[in-house]
């Protein structure tokens, strides 16, 4: 057989979940184990958000398969808190109300459901309070945890998936949050959560357990009982312990003795809890105090994509605004790169020494401080990120929508404002030649070289999810084209087989842009004289390589730039679309 080294050989399939059958109705459902014993991993399939490829088995709700639209119909809330954070509680509860509420529902019918549900999980004292970043303080981790579960209670859910919905709180919090699970659980709905060791306080809550190890399943069935059963098995629970922890020992013990899990297995299958489980599995008839009350035909999973697109724009434009490490952030960057490059290069003379290196000097910084200077929004884009996974994965807005209002009210208001800020301060200040119609084209390039900074960010925050991989991706990127721009090398003495990368290099283009433009009509004089300039602008080009005879020399590189940011806008759009929103 032929050999291959170790990194090249496929990874092992490893299977995490093994023949589980259980029942869940309406009350509170706790699935329980040690880290990686697959809690998370049946909450998912259960939740219909795993990757259908390697599953086997059937999921029935109401005694039939659930529609292809049940992720839809149900709440489900991740372990990481995503929301927005720029908004308030109320307002961030209005946008899912607005978005995706069926479109026969009145604005008035939207206001009072948001009203209701921060009635419910006590939230009226922080409303009106922003969930906060890490410059804006806003409430507190279970205000933020309850709202969470608020943005998916706007769809009256009658069931409800939370994944470790207690972690990261403290013991007071946690069971505030977990009370609150209670009581909507008592209204109808039937709440299934994994949890790691809560207390006991909380665990009186629960009204049945699935304990889980190595992904084989060795209870289910009424947590009021368990410790009877352990006791029958040989595990006796002291007096004053949690029997939360007792559990959670017991399956770490059989997780260590192979002996003791097969023992613990085996009862299991051979108990009254497993063997009404099969028997209902058998049944499949329709238990009514297990229905979803939905007309399933009736289920609307999208508004108008015009009424998404106004109510994603109007949450982006909020952000936008308030989050200081958007349009603040870049503002003040803009300003004090604007000043600095102003400053070093300052009034600069038309002479031959040193006026003209000045000029392509200043030329050069001026592109490489612009497209660089959008590294600042690549950390948003990568929070945004996982904001966009979860929401378009519970069906809140079709990707499109999400996309082009990023662009609109985000990205392009943005490189607008920063563009003619650095623009006003620079050109002023270096003594670029005074004409209204290159002032014109260097804004415009300005503003391209930007775009295309924010573009291949994009592109980047779409694909990685991790910042410093991100960050360095797009530094190398950046470094490659900035080395292919003409201006550090000359591109003919370059190898041949690299010379190719002066056509994908977006430093080139705008650097030419802005040298043709500042030089195709300027006189370069004696440093002692103003009298005698020997030195053209176009003959400056000739010598540094341009070729500049008509205005379509300059506007072709225009198109290459144009070309590759929407090029990469477009793969930016057809990226979030291909990202995995199942695990």
């Amino acid at each position: 057989p032929a050999m291959f080294p170790s990194f090249l050989k496929p990874k092992p399939a490893k299977q995490i979940l093994h023949g589980l059958s259980g029942i869940f109705r309406t009350g509170m459902h706790a699935i329980m184990g040690s880290t990686g014993c697959g809690k998370s991993s049946l909450l998912d399939v259960l939740a219909h958000r795993k990757d259908h490829r390697g599953l086997s088995g059937h999921i029935f709700v109401d005694g039939s398969p659930p529609p292809s639209s049940f992720k839809y119909m149900v709440g489900y809330v991740v372990q990481d808190d995503i929301i927005f954070e720029t908004l308030t509680v109320r307002e961030n509860l209005m946008f899912s109300a607005n978005i995706r509420l069926p479109r026969n529902v009145s604005h008035v019918e939207r206001a009072e459901r948001v009203a209701q549900i921060i009635f419910d999980l006590g939230l009226e004292s922080c409303a009106d309070t922003l969930i906060g970043t890490d410059f804006i303080r806003g409430v507190s981790g279970g205000e933020r945890r309850r709202a969470c579960i608020g943005m998916e209670l706007v769809l009256a859910p009658k069931i409800f998936f939370l994944d470790e919905p207690t972690t990261g709180l403290d013991a007071a919090t946690a069971r505030k949050v977990m009370k609150c699970l209670s009581n909507l659980a008592k209204q109808g709905r039937t709440i299934i959560f994994s949890i790691h060791q809560p207390r006991y306080s909380i665990f009186k809550l629960f009204d049945t357990i699935t304990l889980l190890s190595e992904g084989e399943m060795l209870y289910h069935g009424s947590a009021k009982n368990v410790l009877d059963y352990f006791s029958q098995q040989g595990y006796s629970c002291e007096p004053h312990d949690n029997p939360a922890d007792f559990v959670i020992d017991v399956l770490i013990d059989a997780k260590e003795n192979s002996v003791k899990m097969e023992k613990l297995k085996l009862a299991y299958e051979s108990s009254s809890m497993n063997e009404y489980v099969i028997n209902r599995r058998k049944q499949q008839f329709i238990d009514e105090s297990f229905q979803i009350r939905t007309d399933r035909k009736s289920v609307k999973l999208k508004q108008f994509i015009w009424k998404e697109f106004y109510y994603v724009c109007l949450r982006t434009l909020k952000n936008t605004f308030r989050n200081p490490s958007l349009i603040l952030s870049q503002i003040v960057v803009s300003i004090i790169l604007g000043l600095l490059v102003g400053l070093v290069f300052f009034d600069l003379k038309k002479t031959t020494d040193p006026g003209v290196q000045n000029r392509l000097g200043v030329i050069f910084v001026i592109v490489v401080t612009q497209i660089f200077s959008t590294l600042t929004a690549l950390e948003p884009l990568i929070k945004e990120r996982a904001l966009f996974i979860h929401e378009n994965a519970s069906g809140y807005y079709r990707t499109i929508t999400f996309f082009c209002a990023k662009f609109l009210c985000d990205i392009l208001l943005i490189r607008v404002i920063v563009s003619i800020i650095f623009s006003l301060i620079v050109y002023f200040m270096t003594g670029l030649e005074r004409d209204i119609g290159k002032f014109g084209v260097f804004l415009i390039t300005i503003f391209m070289a930007s775009l295309f900074g924010s573009s291949m960010c994009l592109l980047v925050a779409a694909t990685v999810r991790l910042f410093s991989v991100a960050l360095i991706i797009v530094i190398l990127i950046f470094l490659i084209m900035m080395l292919f721009s003409g201006f550090l090398i000359a591109l003919k003495s370059v190898f041949s087989w690299l010379s190719w990368l002066q056509w994908v290099s977006a430093f080139r283009y705008a650097t030419n842009i802005l040298t043709m433009s500042e030089f195709r009509n300027i006189d370069f004089c004696l440093a002692n004289s103003t009298n005698i300039c020997p030195l053209p602008g176009p003959q400056v080009l000739i010598n540094i390589g341009l070729d500049y005879r008509t205005n379509w020399d300059l506007w072709k590189n225009f198109l290459g730039l144009s070309i590759m940011t929407v090029g990469l806008f477009l793969l930016a759009y057809i990226q979030f679309r291909r990202i995995k929103k199942t695990k």
